[in-house]
């Protein structure tokens, strides 16, 4: 297989087009056909801007109370009543002075709601803070790194882990840089950065490296890297272990998983291995606090139980049909496609029940489940709000 075959799959599995007549090397599964079970409710629609086009993007709506935030990669920041679907504030910072000489904001980073502000971050190396109240924005810092993914916020420090490998912290309040970390990054790396959590006082983050790194959150310190998966193979694509999905914390176990790595289970504290499985893959893991649930690399999707690290079911339907990270909604798990179809699973069985098409122009970020209601977002920046079956 040459590199070329190995690296179509992979930019067709991280979103992005490829603008070709020819057949594609690996070809999705048909839309399968499926009696649905029951139609899903609409609640309301909306438009946030153009979207994400056909950029990579791990932009993602953030609920805060009665009030949904929702982003588009060219600028457009709104507000939404969550019930009504009402637009409260809209900004355009593509029209602030500080994109005057930017061609796009480039906003890329997913939004956190926090001390009554949204944080997240762009391509261009800019993290932003911006009210809740009215969309004002508060302030701006210049970072070494494309933001990709959205920061965490916790003890008044916004993380950010750019794509040079940095994590850096920034004051919430002023955004005055409170301390960095570097770490050296592989010569080939996934477009996609691992949103940091943080728990008792540290930080924890997945690197290009194929390592979970734990600092402290007051000084950066670092405290422990674990390997999650280790480097194999005669080529640097086959070589790339990325841990780009965002940890999981269940009690004292933290879970991890790696591209063309496995997923493991460690204790929290000690970081002793408990268990580990040959699943591979850099979207988001989802959890209903009993069951992991995975979407890989290939399309496949997976349930398995967070304790032992048994398989429950597994469902190869939509394989390379470019799926988002699973939601946990209800009774069921769902999922998006690049078609722009969204999927319900049953989560004891893994069978799909219902299907439905959202945006012909693709889902590309994992559905939102907020109390009753899923908010799902397509790339050309539709947001659609939808109710328990």
């Amino acid at each position: 297989m040459t590199p070329l075959t190995r690296i179509l799959p992979l930019l067709l599995g991280l979103g992005l087009a490829a603008c070709s007549s020819q057949e594609p090397v690996a070809p999705a599964n048909p839309l399968p056909e499926i009696d649905n079970a029951f139609e899903t409710r609409v609640l309301w629609s909306a438009s946030v801007g153009d979207g994400v086009g056909s950029y990579y993007s791990q932009l993602r709506p953030a609920v805060d109370g009665a009030r949904l935030f929702a982003a588009s990669r060219d600028g457009v920041l709104a507000a939404y009543d969550r019930a009504s679907g009402e637009r409260l504030w809209r900004t355009r910072l593509d029209k602030l002075e500080i994109n005057e000489n930017q061609r796009s904001p480039r906003i890329s980073g997913g939004l956190t709601a926090a001390y009554g502000n949204l944080y997240f971050g762009s391509e261009n190396g800019i993290v932003y803070a911006v009210s809740q109240a009215d969309g004002e924005l508060l302030w701006t810092r210049d970072v070494p790194g494309e933001v990709l993914a959205a920061p965490a916020v916790d003890e008044g420090k916004v993380v950010v882990h750019t794509s040079a490998g940095n994590l850096v912290a920034l004051d919430s309040t002023s955004g005055e840089q409170q301390w960095l970390l570097r770490n050296e990054q592989p010569s080939l790396t996934l477009r996609s950065m691992s949103t940091p959590v943080t728990a008792g006082g540290a930080v924890l983050y997945g690197r290009a490296d194929g390592r979970l790194g734990i600092a402290l959150l007051a000084n950066g310190q670092p405290v422990r890297d674990t390997r999650i998966a280790s480097p194999r193979g005669a080529t640097e694509l086959e070589r790339m272990v990325d841990v780009a999905a965002r940890p999981v914390i269940l009690g004292d176990i933290l879970f991890a998983i790696a591209y063309n790595g496995q997923l493991t289970a460690h204790q929290l504290i000690s970081g002793q291995e408990l268990w580990k499985r040959q699943y591979q893959g850099s979207r988001d893991l989802s959890t209903d606090g009993r069951l992991l649930y995975i979407s890989d690399s290939r399309g496949h999707l997976f349930a398995v139980e967070a304790r032992s690290g048994s398989e429950v079911w597994s469902n190869t339907e939509l394989e390379n049909r470019r799926l988002t990270a699973p939601a946990v909604f209800g009774d069921y798990l769902v999922v998006g496609d690049g078609e722009g179809y969204l999927y319900w699973l049953d989560r004891q069985s893994g069978e799909i029940r219902s299907l439905q098409r959202i945006d012909s122009a693709g889902l590309y970020a994992a559905p939102l489940a907020a109390g009753d209601t899923l908010y799902v977002q397509s790339r050309s920046g539709d947001l659609v709000a939808i109710g328990q079956p």
